[in-house]
């Protein structure tokens, strides 16, 4: 008689090559090509913004918050495009990661994070106008929204760094900590939209070394060799591209206050700054 641990590993033998889903944990032959850590169900679950409905803050569906007329005026940065829709099964995912410590996840929802770069510089690339040559489009600087050194402490890590680190890979661009949080804030989840602009204000400010960081990113060639586009005007230097990381987009207020130090820390160099955000989801 055969005993029961040569009965599993013949088992294991004869059974199909496969994998353990990262997300559900159920073993599958069906993998996706660009996402193997992924069964195909769970790949096809992710709810990818492709074609965002707002040109603005990038949101898959009808957007109330950018039609009002004072939008603009709260809004720092240029645009802010994300991966994917915050859906239920896209909410389980980051609480794992997160809150409940499962950072085998962070490497996954960082490669997600960096589609919306691609996606965002491929928008941008062909934007132009009719007659105009067109231009490969890049950011200068990838930097993050960051976490209090409490918060740093508790989780152990700030998810929008890993997330931004992917992004300046992708971009092949330097990756820059520019801001620091002033304070914990209040969770936003339950606050209404003027809740979130005030719980926002003054809850971040330039890192120490903020201010060196941007002029050497002024001396660099990627930035310098768009000074000399024949598209631009030689009077107004081309502006310092930006790009901001977070996890998730909301109502944005978040993403215009970082923004409005990064326009400050512009305004001491002597240069403009157009700030593009980049969030895993969209809200």
């Amino acid at each position: 008689m055969i005993g029961g641990g040569w009965i599993s590993k013949l088992n294991g033998l004869l059974a199909p090559p496969g994998i353990t889903c990262l997300a559900c944990g159920k073993r599958s032959r069906a993998v996706h090509r660009r996402y193997p850590e992924l069964c195909e169900a769970c790949y096809h679950a992710i709810p990818w913004i492709r074609e965002p409905r707002c040109k603005v803050c990038g949101r898959a569906t009808g957007c109330p918050d950018c039609s009002r007329p004072s939008a603009a005026q709260h809004r720092a940065f240029t645009l802010s495009r994300s991966a994917v829709m915050y859906s239920p099964v896209m909410r389980e995912w980051l609480a794992q990661y997160k809150y409940r410590g499962r950072e085998s996840l962070a490497p996954l929802l960082a490669r997600m994070t960096g589609e919306a770069y691609g996606l965002l510089a491929e928008e941008m690339y062909t934007w132009g106008g009719q007659g105009r040559r067109r231009s490969s489009w890049s950011a200068d600087a990838v930097t993050f929204v960051p976490v209090s050194p409490s918060r740093l402490l508790e989780r152990g890590f700030n998810q929008a760094e890993a997330m931004a680190a992917e992004v300046a890979l992708r971009a092949k661009a330097p990756l820059c900590a520019l801001l620091e949080r002033t304070r914990d804030t209040e969770k936003q989840s339950m606050k209404s939209r003027g809740e979130r602009l005030l719980n926002m204000k003054a809850a971040f400010r330039a890192s120490a070394d903020a201010e060196g960081m941007m002029r050497a990113l002024l001396v660099q060639s990627r930035y310098l060799s768009r000074q000399r586009d024949p598209l631009s005007v030689p009077s107004m230097p081309a502006p310092l591209r930006i790009v901001l990381v977070d996890d998730i987009y909301t109502t944005g207020s978040t993403a215009s206050a970082c923004s409005a130090v990064l326009q400050q820390l512009g305004e001491k160099a002597c240069c403009s700054i157009e700030v593009y955000s980049i969030t895993w989801a969209r809200s």
